[in-house]
C-alpha cells in the first residue's frame, strides 16, 4: 500500500472525528461569505442609497466573526492533534518517521481546509441570496440589486486560507517535539500548565479590581477606554481560572463535613478544569463581547421611538437658503393638505448663514421654539443642538468671543454662556457649523450686509407624525424638482445636493433607526447562533479528548462496586462547571460593562439592565437545554460502554 493510499484510508477511518470540525468550519465560512456579499455590495454600502446606520451594522459582527474564526480554528486544530497523538505514536512504532507523520497531518488538514472552504463558499452562494431576501424584508432596498462579487469570494478565500496555513504550520512545527513514548501516553496525560497554584489567582483578582476601578472612573466621552479595561479584566480572569480548581479543592477540604464524598469530584475538577481553562476562557471572551453588542442593538431598537422624538422636536423641517428649497406656498399647501394626517402648525425661523456660523435672533428663536433666552447687547449665546437632559455629554465648542462684521464696523461680542438643547431638528444644510444667538438689536444691525445670506427654517407639525412618511417623501421630491429647475447645483453632484437640502423628519429618523435596529438584531442572531453551536462543538472536542481516560476510570470504579446512579452523578458534577461557568461569567462581565457605559453616555440606569439580562437569559436557557441533552447522551453512552447501563 502506498503512503498516499494509506493516508487516505486513515483519513476515511477518522472522518467521524473530523465531521463536526468540518461542518462548523463550513458554517463559519458560509456566514462570513454571506456578510461579505453585503459589505462588498457597492450599492448597499452607498450612504446615498442605504443609510449608514444600517450598513454600519455589518462592521461589528464581521469583526466578531473574524476573531471567532481564528480562535475556533486554532483551538479545534489543537484538540484534534491531541486526539490523534496516540495514533501517531502507534504509527511511529510501526516504522513511520517524523516526516511521514508531518505528511499525513498536512494531507488530512489540507483536505479538511479545502473541503470546508469549497463547501462554505457553495452554501454561502446559495444562502446569501436567501439572506438578502430576509434583509430586503427589513430594510428598504428597492433600488439595490443582489450581487455576488468576485471581491466577496476573494476576501473570504484569502482570510481563511491564511488562517488554515498558520494553523497547519503551527501543528507541523510541534511535530518536531514528538517522541513515541510521549505520544502513546498522550491520551492519559494531562496538559502541563505553567500557570497554577493560588498566587496567580490572587494576582488575577487584583487585576480584575483594577479593571473595575478603571471602568467605574469612566467619564463621558471616554467610552473608547473600554478595551483597556476589558484587556486588564480578561488577563485577571484567565489567572483566576488558572487557580480556580485549586481554590475549589481547598474550599471543599476546609468546609465540607464529608470530604471523602468529594474526593472524586476534586480529582475530576482539577484535571478537567485545568485541561479546559483555555476553551472556557475563549468562550467567556466570545460570550462577553457577543452579549454586549447584542444588548446594545436590542437596547437601541427598543428605544427607537424615544430617540426619534428626542432628535426631532418638529415632525418635518427643512431650510430655505441661498435660493434653494424656495418652493411656492401653493406647492407646499398642495402637499400638506392632501396627506394622511392634517397639518397642525407651520412656523418659520429666520437665520443668517455666515459660514461656519448660523446666526439667530433671541426674540425670533423664543417666539418660534417657545424658549425664554435673553441675550444682552454686546453678548451672544453659543447654541448646541443636543439635549444634555437626555443624556448627551459630548464636548461643546468653547467660544469666548465672536467677531461681528456689521456695517458700522467690526465688533467683538462676549459669550454669555452655552445652550445645549434640541430646539429644532438638525437639518443637514444647517447642521454643518456653529450656532450663535444674538440680541435682537445686534441681529438687525448685522442684517443689511448679509441680506442674501438670510435663510428660513420651516418647522411643520401634524396631528399624527407616524402618518407623515408619504408627506415627507412628496415634499422631498418637490424640493429636488424645484432646485433642479430653478437653481444651479451646489456641490456639482445631484445626489449630494439632494442629501444636503433634504428635509429632516421624525418619521424618517424613526424608520432608519427601526430598520437599523432590526437589521442589527438579525445579524447578531446569526452570529449568536454560530457562536452557540460552535461553543458547543468546542466543549465537545474538549470532552472527546478525555473519552478513553474517563472510560478507563469508570471501569476501575465499577470493579470496586460503583452503581450506575453514582456514576451518573460523578459524570454530571464537573460538566456543570464546564458548561455554565463561562456563560455566567460572560453575563456578569457584559452586564457590568454595558450597563455602566449606557448609564454614562445616555443617562440610563435601569433600562439597559433589562436588555442585557434578557439576552443573557436567552443564551443561558439555550445552554441549559444543550447541557441536559448532552449530559444525558454522554452518560448513557459511557454507562453502556463500561457495562453499567440500567
Amino acid at each position: 500500500m502506498t503512503f498516499r493510499r494509506m493516508a487516505f484510508q486513515i483519513f476515511k477511518a477518522n472522518l467521524r472525528r473530523y465531521l463536526l470540525f468540518f461542518l462548523c468550519s463550513s458554517f463559519t465560512i458560509m456566514i462570513f461569505f454571506t456578510f461579505a456579499t453585503l459589505s462588498n455590495n457597492p450599492d448597499f454600502m452607498d450612504s446615498y442609497k442605504v443609510n449608514g446606520m444600517i450598513s454600519g451594522n455589518l462592521y461589528a459582527p464581521t469583526l466578531i466573526l473574524k476573531v471567532f474564526a481564528v480562535l475556533f480554528l486554532f483551538y479545534a486544530q489543537t484538540a484534534f492533534v491531541k486526539f490523534r497523538k496516540s495514533d501517531y505514536g502507534l504509527f511511529m512504532v510501526l516504522g513511520m518517521t517524523h516526516h511521514n507523520i508531518r505528511k499525513m497531518l498536512l494531507f488530512e488538514n489540507s483536505m479538511i481546509a479545502v473541503a470546508s472552504i469549497l463547501t462554505g463558499l457553495g452554501l454561502g452562494t446559495i444562502f446569501s441570496g436567501i439572506f438578502y431576501g430576509i434583509v430586503s424584508l427589513i430594510v428598504d432596498v428597492r433600488d439595490i440589486s443582489f450581487r455576488l462579487t468576485m471581491e466577496s469570494y476573494k476576501n473570504t478565500v484569502i482570510f481563511f486560507v491564511v488562517i488554515y496555513i498558520v494553523v497547519i504550520a503551527s501543528s507541523l512545527v510541534l511535530t518536531l517535539r514528538y517522541s513515541i513514548v510521549n505520544l502513546l501516553k498522550e491520551s492519559r496525560t494531562a496538559d502541563r500548565s505553567l500557570i497554577h497554584g493560588n498566587v496567580p489567582g490572587i494576582i488575577g483578582i487584583v487585576l480584575i479590581a483594577i479593571a473595575v476601578w478603571d471602568w467605574l472612573s469612566l467619564t463621558a466621552g471616554q467610552s473608547n477606554l473600554v478595551l483597556r479595561s476589558l484587556f486588564i479584566c480578561f488577563v485577571g480572569v484567565y489567572l483566576v481560572m488558572s487557580s480556580l480548581s485549586d481554590w475549589i479543592s481547598l474550599a471543599l477540604k476546609q468546609f465540607s463535613k464529608n470530604n471523602h464524598k468529594n474526593m472524586l469530584f476534586v480529582s475530576d475538577i482539577r484535571y478537567s478544569f485545568g485541561q479546559s481553562k483555555i476553551v472556557l476562557f475563549l468562550i467567556t471572551i466570545l460570550v462577553t463581547f457577543s452579549l454586549m453588542l447584542s444588548s446594545l442593538v436590542l437596547f437601541l431598537t427598543i428605544d427607537t421611538l424615544n430617540m426619534a422624538t428626542r432628535q426631532n422636536p418638529n415632525q418635518i423641517a427643512y431650510a430655505e437658503v441661498f435660493g434653494k428649497n424656495h418652493i411656492p406656498q401653493e406647492t407646499l399647501d398642495q402637499i400638506t393638505d392632501h396627506g394622511d394626517t392634517p397639518l397642525s402648525s407651520h412656523q418659520v425661523l429666520e437665520y443668517m448663514d455666515l459660514h461656519p456660523f448660523k446666526v439667530f435672533s433671541d426674540q425670533n428663536l423664543n417666539t418660534i421654539t417657545g424658549s425664554h433666552y435673553k441675550v444682552e447687547q454686546g453678548h451672544f449665546l453659543n447654541l448646541s443642538l443636543y439635549d444634555q437632559s437626555e443624556g448627551y455629554q459630548g464636548e461643546i465648542p468653547d467660544m469666548p468671543t465672536y467677531d461681528l462684521d456689521s456695517p458700522a464696523g467690526k465688533k467683538t461680542l462676549v459669550s454669555q454662556g452655552v445652550i445645549s438643547k434640541m430646539l429644532f431638528n438638525r437639518i443637514p444644510i444647517v447642521s454643518n457649523g456653529l450656532y450663535v444667538v444674538l440680541n435682537e438689536q445686534d441681529y438687525i444691525a448685522l442684517k443689511p450686509a448679509n441680506i442674501k445670506k438670510i435663510g428660513h427654517i420651516h418647522l411643520l407639525n401634524f396631528e399624527n407624525w407616524k402618518k407623515t412618511a408619504e408627506l415627507d417623501a412628496k415634499l422631498n421630491a418637490a424640493l429636488v424638482k424645484y432646485n433642479k429647475q430653478n437653481t444651479e447645483s451646489w456641490y456639482g453632484n445631484d445626489r449630494q445636493d439632494a442629501a444636503a437640502f433634504q428635509t429632516q423628519s421624525r418619521i424618517a429618523t424613526y424608520t432608519q433607526l427601526k430598520q437599523a435596529g432590526e437589521f442589527g438584531v438579525m445579524l447578531f442572531a446569526f452570529v449568536g447562533l454560530l457562536f452557540f453551536l460552535s461553543s458547543g462543538v468546542l466543549l465537545h472536542f474538549r470532552i472527546l479528548t478525555d473519552w478513553e481516560r474517563e472510560k478507563i476510570k469508570f471501569r476501575k470504579l465499577k470493579r470496586i462496586g460503583i452503581t450506575s446512579k453514582e456514576a451518573a452523578k460523578i459524570i454530571a458534577k464537573p460538566f456543570r462547571l464546564l458548561f455554565f461557568f463561562p456563560y455566567i461569567l460572560g453575563i456578569v462581565l457584559s452586564t457590568f460593562y454595558f450597563v455602566y457605559a449606557v448609564k454614562i453616555e445616555a443617562g440610563k440606569i435601569i433600562e439597559p439592565l433589562n436588555e442585557v439580562l434578557l439576552v443573557g437569559g436567552i443564551y443561558l436557557g439555550f445552554q441549559l437545554l444543550f447541557y441536559l441533552i448532552y449530559i444525558r447522551r454522554y452518560t448513557h453512552r459511557m454507562l453502556a460502554e463500561i457495562g453499567l447501563e440500567s
